[in-house]
Order: C-alpha cells, then structure tokens, then sequence
C-alpha cells in the first residue's frame, strides 16, 4: 500500500479523532503502515496489556472518496494518578477540548456534504456574544421554516474591534435575497455574503473543515470565557456515519496496518496518515 502522507507525533490535520485521544504508551511505528514497528509492539503489549481491554478501530465513511479512520486500545486497568501541576493539567484539558471541538466540526461538514460559505455580519459593533447567538437562532429558525431541508454548521468569530460575526457551512447554492432580507430583518443593518470555496466537489468541503477548523482554533487561543460550551452550532440531525472493527487476534501487532486496509477498501485511498509516539493510537485520512 502507498501512502502518501505521514507524521508521527504531535496531532493530526483538522483535530485528533476521538478515537485517538486515550490510548496507553505504545512504541512509535516508521511506517506509514505501521508494519515495522510490529515486533516491538508484540513484545510490548505481552508486558503491558494483558488485560481484558480492547482496541477500538471506527471508520467514517463520508461517500465520494473521503473516509477516515481512528484507533486507540482502551485499556481496562485504571491508571495511576500522574503527579500533575494544575496549570499543566489545565493545559492538557484545553488541548482536548480544542482537538474534541475540531473533530466534531469536520465530521460535521463531511457529513453534511458542504460546500458553501455563508458569513452573517453587523453593521453596528455588536460586542454581546449572548444577543448575537439569539440572532443566530432566531435566523435559523426563520430560514428552516422557509427551507425545510436547510442544514449549517455555525462558528463565531470576535473581530479586532470586539464585533461579532457567523462563518457558517452550508450545502448547495443559497437564496441570497431570501437569507439577506431574513437577517437584516432581525439585526437591521447587516448583510450576508456566500461564497463556494476553491476547487469543485470534495475539495470545496475540505476547504470549509480548514476555514471553520481555523475560526474554532483562534476562539480557543484568544481564550473567550464567552465562547465557553457555545464554540459552534448545527443543525439537529446531521447523522455522523460510523463502523467499527474488532480486531482480528492475528493483527495485534499490526493495528496501524490493520487500520488502514480498511480505509483503503472504503475510501480507495490513503492521505494523511498520524500514528502517536507513545500510544497505541493513530488516525488517517483518505485526503492529503
């Protein structure tokens, strides 16, 4: 199998999956497919893992090419307590909210087959992140009742000046004289802009997971307690595909491997390939 992206450590494009964030330490593979560090790992988990724990392998399979893949071994022995500064545990607990929050935008767009840009913005300098999420509602409500099959993905974003505004994700071209009339009728003075993303097809949908990833990763750096719990909104109803595997005993040592046939066989390729430095974890990707 060619793969034609790899990295070890550090996290993978677009946020970790999930699958990815728990794992025990495990012996950094030096392939993309995982299958020279097979031995080690062998000789590894005889030492660590006899256990009743389990590995988990899920794939998302979003159709037309783009599928991607997590695994982990979740261990069914409770860890010891690691002597921790709180500043250091605080730390590690935003690096997993930012890695939570960006895989869940992306599944998200990739689910709902985006492709295009809608921004909502103020005239005014609207600096009341709470008045500007009741905007949002109150447009989406009115827009859903006039489009029935309308879906979004919505991030916020804080201007230099303080003023918010909405990047939204949203699938096939837009009523632009419907959705203008509909937020300046709640805001005033305002206007909308949409626009597709370079490229056609998937690559329009990737190019949204990277331009809402972005907005989402800034709002955690400037640390907005505004933004606490409220990072993005979506419409209810966005069905994330997921399958998992069991993994077969004679592929112990061979997780990544393992993993990434099964992209292979569901996506027709494999891209971006992360496989942790000190865990039994990865995740990858059928795009670069």
């Amino acid at each position: 199998m060619h793969t034609e992206h790899k990295h070890y450590g550090g996290e993978p494009p677009f946020g970790q999956s999930q699958d990815a964030q728990d794992a025990p330490p495990a012996p950094r593979a030096e392939r993309g497919d995982g299958r020279d560090g097979a031995a080690v790992a062998s000789r590894l988990e005889k030492r660590i893992y006899l256990d009743s724990g389990r590995y988990r392998i899920n794939l998302r399979n979003y159709g037309d090419g783009l599928a991607e893949i997590g695994w982990s071994f979740a261990s069914s022995l409770r860890p010891g307590k690691v002597g921790r500064g709180l500043s250091e545990e605080r730390e590690e607990h935003e690096r997993r909210a930012v890695r939570h929050a960006k895989s869940r935008i992306r599944q998200l767009i990739l689910a709902a087959k985006a492709d295009h840009l809608l921004t909502l913005t103020y005239q005014e300098n609207v600096t009341d992140f709470d008045r500007a999420c009741v905007d949002l509602r109150k447009f989406v409500r009115i827009v859903k009742a006039k489009r029935p099959g309308w879906i979004y993905i919505a991030v916020p974003e804080e201007q230099a000046r303080g003023a918010w505004h909405w990047h939204m994700a949203v699938r096939g071209r837009q009523d632009v004289v419907l959705l203008r009339s509909i937020w300046r009728h709640i805001v005033g003075k305002g206007n909308i802009d949409v626009s597709p993303p370079r490229g056609v097809g998937k690559q329009r949908t990737l190019a949204l997971v990277k331009y809402l990833g972005k907005y989402l990763a800034k709002g955690f750096a400037e640390g907005n307690r505004a933004l606490n719990g409220r990072r993005f909104r979506a419409s209810h109803g966005i069905l994330i595909p997921c399958e998992s595997f069991a993994l077969p005993a004679a592929e112990r040592g061979n997780v990544p491997g393992y993993a990434l046939e099964r992209l292979q066989e569901a996506a027709g390729a494999v891209g971006f390939v992360w496989v942790s430095e000190d865990r039994i974890a990865g995740w990858a990707c059928s795009w670069k």
